[in-house]
């Protein structure tokens, strides 16, 4: 789901409440392996009635009740288990059946839900009726735990269906989109009923309902000589000619995601959005439900999110919603990834820096401990941005190759595709395809808090360059460990080296014979952090530093420290004691000072620089002169 629905519904109380159910109450020994809803959609009335078969597999011995999740606003009218008739009693949001007898380990349990009502909407719009132009438009959103609101089921990410049918009659002059394919469309009484098969496995939040008079067009997504995979649309009609315009690019996406991940993992069914009432989106399995903007068009970049979580989110599912990052910081990162593929360098790194700047104002643990509220699941800055900034950090850790390899092996994993994943399977992955072990960095940048803020400083003596780091020390973690880029440069050359920092403060040494003029930590953006220059930090006495190289063929560097505000004359004489030139003439804050030399006009031979200081308060003055020597 993108972000950006996620501000709009927090502006649209009308129908949204955020007082739900936050957590399952179903039986946890209970591993659902089937779904079967059969659906009466009214509108005029706006009511839902209807047969829901839940079938799954016992995995403990002598178990007698059976709790599902639904919201007491629908009313239970009789259950039956293995098709006997049984008890049962619901509560605020869960029911508990009492089974026809006793049951043990492996056995299989087929339980049938008749019940009705009108669902009330809570989070982002668990089951929403509105209507368009004046016709009717009803629509679905049930993540992170609204499904059931709508619907009895075991409402939790961890617990996959291995398949399921969505069975929706609505009027007649209605359609209705869902999971999987289309095994049959009916029409009887005025009414029509629209038969959809998921055959993969499928997470109860994923399922979905978008229906009213849509216009239904299709593209093809042909992934190999032979074989092509359709791509279903559900538009509204004033949004047809946009539609139709916009929505064929995401055969493009669904190319560049099966290079980067593996084929699409829905290649037997369908891909297609579903226009809902936003300007967001929510990855519906196989049927993303999608908004316009306000002009009527569709966003590239929301299309790109949600098509990306057919991978993440929707084949691999977060295990838990403290994991939640493993489907929303995968679907930006790819979004990024995507426009690097389709429009080059530039856009890559303008989408990244723009996370990045959310990701500033982040706060709190990546991996989201407090998962009892939308608000707390769904921070934009937080799981959206920041969790896109460590994919990005990791790429640089790994090193592209090996980074790209992961991220493919990682949506290729046998036990974790078509199932659901943690942050450490996600993390055991890239150990085994790298090599590496990467406990600091999940450690930090998932389960800490911040990130790092640097403060440096560095100096050169002959051919020996010290570049000290010194972080703000934090609580969770104390410091934060990384590789970091050092950038050396002077002008019309610079060279890039690659420090392990390891430490609050630490000082690392480079050989380099050329004159550094400056040194930039991070400067190409793979840390999500703060640079403090302290080069410029007051030194205690007056130096005049022996300049490097030297001898040199043109150009040297001259440095100096003042410890108060004084006026500073720098000059170069020859050895008759002619001069030559003046390098600084003026007024200078306290600190340290690098100073650029170009000797091309010059002759061979020996020379002299003096510096000159006259204290601007105490009125002390310091003067010292050294020699060096131009080469040809």
């Amino acid at each position: 789901m993108i972000n950006r629905f996620v501000i709009m519904l927090a502006l649209l109380p009308v129908f949204v409440s955020f007082a739900m159910s936050q957590n399952s109450n179903a039986s946890r020994w209970f591993d659902v392996t089937y779904y079967k809803l059969q659906l009466n959609v009214e509108t005029s009335p706006q009511f839902l009635d209807g047969r829901v078969t839940v079938e799954g597999i016992c995995t403990a011995d002598n178990t007698v009740s059976l709790t599902l999740d639904l919201m007491n606003t629908m009313q239970i009218d009789s259950v039956t288990t293995n098709g006997t008739q049984t008890l049962f009693v619901q509560q605020a949001s869960s029911f508990s059946i009492a089974l026809n007898r006793t049951y043990h380990r492996s056995e299989k349990i087929s339980t049938e839900i008749y019940y009705h009502g009108t669902p009330v909407a809570t989070g982002f719009g668990s089951f929403v009726f509105s209507s368009h132009n004046g016709v009717p438009w009803v629509w679905t959103l049930s993540e992170p735990y609204g499904a059931h609101d709508w619907w009895p089921c075991k409402d939790a990410p961890g617990d996959k269906a291995d398949s399921a049918d969505i069975i929706v009659t609505c009027d007649s002059n209605l359609v209705a989109g869902s999971n999987g394919i289309l095994v049959s469309e009916t029409t009887a009484g005025g009414k029509k009923t629209f038969h959809w098969k998921e055959r993969y496995p499928i997470a109860s939040y994923l399922i979905s309902l978008a229906i009213s008079n849509y216009t239904r067009f299709s593209n093809w997504f042909r992934y190999s000589p032979n074989d092509s995979m359709e791509v279903r649309n559900f538009v509204l009609p004033e949004h047809e000619a946009a539609a139709k315009q916009e929505l064929p690019s995401m055969v493009e996406m669904l190319s560049i995601y099966s290079e980067l991940y593996g084929l699409y993992p829905f290649i037997k069914e369908k891909y297609g959005v579903a226009e809902f009432f936003t300007n967001g989106g929510m990855e519906h399995q196989t049927l993303t439900s999608i908004g316009t903007n306000p002009d009527g068009t569709f966003d590239e970049e929301t299309l790109a999110h949600e098509m990306a979580h057919q991978w993440f989110g929707d084949m691999i599912t977060c295990r838990t919603w403290s994991d939640l990052w493993l489907n929303e910081g995968f679907a930006v990162y790819s979004v990024a990834l995507f426009r690097e593929k389709k429009y080059g360098t530039d856009a890559y790194w303008k989408y990244i820096r723009a996370q990045f700047g959310q990701a500033e104002s982040a706060s709190g643990e990546v991996g989201v401990p407090d998962t009892s509220t939308p608000r707390n699941l769904f921070n934009g800055a937080l799981i959206y941005a920041k969790g896109a900034v460590v994919l990005h950090m990791l790429r640089h850790v790994l090193g592209d190759s090996t980074f790209f390899r992961a991220m493919y092996e990682y949506a290729q994993q046998p036990s974790l595709r078509y199932a659901t994943a943690s942050t450490r399977d996600f993390q055991s992955v890239c150990e085994n395809v790298s090599g590496k072990n990467l406990d600091y960095f999940f450690n930090e940048w998932i389960y800490g808090e911040n990130y790092p803020r640097y403060s440096y400083s560095w100096s050169q003596r002959f051919n020996t360059v010290e570049i000290t780091l010194e972080q703000s020390a934090g609580t969770n973690p104390i410091f934060f460990i990384m590789p970091v880029d050092i950038r050396l440069s002077e002008n019309g050359w610079d060279t890039t080296v690659t420090v392990f920092n390891d430490s609050l403060k630490q000082t690392f040494t480079v050989n380099e014979q050329r004159a550094v003029t400056s040194v930039a930590v991070d400067p190409d953006d793979w840390i999500l952090k703060g640079v403090f220059p302290q080069n410029n930090a007051p030194p205690e006495t007056y130096s005049l530093s022996q300049n490097f190289p030297n001898p040199f063929n043109p150009k040297t560097a001259i440095t100096f420290g003042i410890p108060r505000q004084s006026f500073v004359t720098l000059s170069i004489y020859d050895v008759l004691g002619r001069h030559v030139a003046t390098l600084v003439n003026e007024e200078k804050r306290a600190g340290t000072y690098r100073v650029d030399w170009d000797a091309s006009g010059v002759a061979t031979g020996i020379y002299f620089y003096r510096l000159q200081v006259k204290d601007s308060f105490g009125g002390k003055t310091f003067s010292a002169t050294k020699k060096m020597a131009v080469v040809r």
